[in-house]
């Protein structure tokens, strides 16, 4: 959700929007031109106000849907892989590792499936967070 105070700056300026609009509606003829110019020109401005904190208001709630998917995504994964010994894997039929290995921190931290790349004969490493891995602790299932 936005945060409170961003809402209610919104609601404060359709209130003032409203009020604005209710007392140019409730003058009488004897209103002058100018002042009626004026308080057109304080609902144009409020309006203003309130489509711009509708914008950021907008702007918040997707980049919270986006994480909602992210997150949806992951926990959709977790049951997709299984740890064996210091990776991650995709897990067959019958829920045995198999494929190339996922860091182990990327994964937990992050909920990121990041596959290992060979460094040496000795070891594998993360492109991402860099970590390093012995081969023997991280091998490849055909």
């Amino acid at each position: 959700m936005p945060d409170a105070a961003t809402i209610g700056a919104f609601f404060t300026s359709i209130r003032a929007a409203m009020d604005i609009a209710k007392a140019i509606k409730s003058a009488d003829l004897s209103l002058e031109k100018a002042e009626t110019k004026l308080k057109m020109a304080e609902l144009i401005e409020s309006l203003a106000d309130v489509k711009m904190q509708a914008v950021e208001i907008q702007e918040i709630i997707q980049a919270k849907d986006q994480k909602i998917a992210e997150l949806e995504a992951a926990f959709d994964a977790k049951s997709k892989l299984i740890r064996h010994a210091d990776a991650y894997y995709e897990a067959d039929e019958k829920n045995n590792p198999t494929g190339a290995p996922y860091c182990t921190h990327c994964w937990e931290v992050n909920h990121k499936r990041v596959h290992l790349h060979v460094a040496t004969a000795l070891t594998s490493n993360c492109p991402v967070c860099h970590a390093r891995y012995r081969k023997g602790r991280v091998p490849y299932f055909e």
